[in-house]
């Protein structure tokens, strides 16, 4: 077999972050996190170099009771690759799944992406996308695709790919990329294909093999690729075609937690009810008792009045008090007040009291 070698931009590890670059790229990015290949786009495993050389160079292909597979050996140790291996290694779960789209559809869907290129033929230009469902095709194509080269353009298995993701359905990706690998397997300008794929493979299948100390880097996604995919280019410049309604999904802002995923709260949740505590306070703090607070306030004087009432005395005020019968009766008893419109003036009692002098009295 020929001298095979790594070709960095084949196999990426998908940019699924958002720096500053990434603004207009969150909801492609979301919906791909979420999607059910985010553990193909994004595992990055130690590639040692020994163990992909030893697994193409040993490898035959080979079909048992109807099914292909690939045998082949590395570090002495046996490993049989099929389809389903490719799928639980890479948690791709997609048995029984799409493989193939009418035409009519593919093209109708790709309309909707407000795809701007020819419908006829079957090499479709990333170009002619918008910038988000350009990012989306150029993830699948650097990540999760045998291409190599002749970045500006894709076949049909991309296609339905990118048509079953955005209408919430699966394409068979395990199907491809087993595929993929049996056909570079008879090519005379092989590569190293799918290492990051090769190398999930390996640690599945065989946990006990030595590692080697040759290890190849994949180059690490930057935020570049958003800039990137906004520049307008051809038939797509000045044009935003929004996802479908299919592909969205709530934004992350909490790790393990969906900003917005909840509806608005009418009532405080039992965790919104419990005080919470400043990480800035020292624990000291926090744990030390507390004396209640105490409060002392000072009532305030208010002056009274001066009394409109005329000072009681022990002698009678007028003669009526004094020959009333009931002058025996204390009117002046204490704690009650007499009428303030009973009190007289001197020349009313000496009035009434002549007026009393003159008066006989009742038998």
């Amino acid at each position: 077999m020929a001298s095979m070698a790594f070709i960095d931009e084949h196999n990426e590890i998908a940019m699924l972050q958002k720096p500053k670059q990434a603004v207009g790229f969150h909801q492609i990015v979301d919906f791909l996190k979420s999607s059910h290949i985010v553990h193909a786009l994004t595992v990055s495993p130690s590639i040692y170099i020994e163990h992909q050389r030893q697994f193409g160079e040993n490898a035959t292909i080979v079909a048992e009771n109807g099914v292909q597979m690939i045998k082949t050996r590395v570090c002495e140790k046996p490993l049989t690759v099929t389809e389903e291996v490719i799928r639980i290694s890479l948690r791709l779960d997609d048995a029984s799944s799409i493989t193939s789209i009418p035409n009519d559809e593919l093209f109708s869907n790709l309309t909707r992406m407000g795809y701007g290129g020819p419908l006829g033929v079957f090499k479709f230009s990333k170009a002619k996308f918008s910038p988000q469902w350009r990012f989306l095709v150029h993830t699948l194509m650097h990540c999760i695709s045998k291409k190599t080269t002749g970045w500006s353009e894709f076949s049909s298995p991309i296609a339905y790919a990118l048509v079953c993701l955005a209408t919430a359905r699966r394409y068979n990706f395990s199907q491809m990329l087993f595929n993929d690998l049996v056909s570079n397997m008879g090519n005379k300008k092989s590569f190293y294909m799918y290492p990051r794929f090769v190398q999930a493979v390996i640690n599945h299948e065989l946990t006990d093999i030595p590692h080697s100390t040759g290890i190849y880097v994949p180059k690490p996604p930057k935020g570049k690729v958003f800039s990137n995919m906004r520049r307008s280019v051809g038939d797509s410049e000045g044009v935003d075609t929004p996802l479908f309604s299919t592909m969205m999904v709530v934004s992350q802002t909490n790790e393990g937690m969906a900003a917005g995923s909840r509806p608005p709260l009418d009532h405080p949740t039992a965790s919104q009810s419990q005080p919470s505590h400043s990480k800035s306070i020292p624990q000291s703090l926090l744990e030390k008792p507390t004396s209640p607070i105490t409060q002392t306030y000072k009532r305030k004087q208010v002056k009274k009045a001066p009394s409109l009432l005329v000072p009681s005395t022990s002698k009678p005020l007028s003669p009526l008090r004094e020959n009333s019968p009931l002058g025996n009766i204390n009117r002046e008893t204490k704690g009650v007040s007499p009428n303030p419109k009973e009190v007289l003036s001197e020349e009313e009692e000496e009035h009434m009291g002549d007026e009393a002098a003159t008066t006989p009295a009742s038998t």
